[in-house]
């Protein structure tokens, strides 16, 4: 991954995390041949980074999925900033998506909440949304329970 302008546009996770991976791959050839070292600030730095985005949506996604995002999204004309914030939290619930796109309220309709979290999840798809679903029912029956 090449970057042209660096000062032309914001970064997804996903690129963010594509970057330092090369920049690894590349940092551990040269130590092989031996022709560069890096300082040991930065090597803490690209590793709490990769930590904290290893646990975050973008691990799973891929440059297919991004594109499908955008082009499921491009009814909405959503600001480029609110498509980015949305592809980097991946929100699950409409509060979550309300507080990410600005006058959520004034722009769209409960429905286009909803629709809009459905396109979310078909196009970014995550392995543990099946185990979040088994916990909340779980958790869901657990209170129904406790009520009676």
């Amino acid at each position: 991954m090449e970057i042209i302008k660096a000062d032309s546009s914001m970064l997804s996770n996903y690129e963010v995390l594509a970057i330092l991976n090369d920049q690894k791959t590349q940092r551990q050839a040269n130590e092989v041949v031996g022709t560069r070292e890096v300082a040991e600030n930065l090597r803490t730095i690209e590793f709490e980074v990769q930590k904290y985005l290893g646990a975050s949506p973008c691990l799973t996604q891929s440059p297919e999925q991004i594109a499908a995002l955008k082009d499921a999204f491009a009814k909405y004309k959503l600001l480029k900033v609110e498509l980015l914030q949305i592809l980097n939290l991946r929100p699950k619930s409409p509060v979550e998506l309300i507080l990410v796109i600005e006058e959520f309220e004034e722009r769209f309709t409960l429905a286009d909440c909803t629709a809009m979290l459905k396109l979310i999840a078909d196009a970014l798809p995550r392995d543990d949304d099946v185990q979040m679903g088994n916990a909340e029912s779980e958790g869901q029956q657990g209170l129904g329970h406790d009520m009676q």
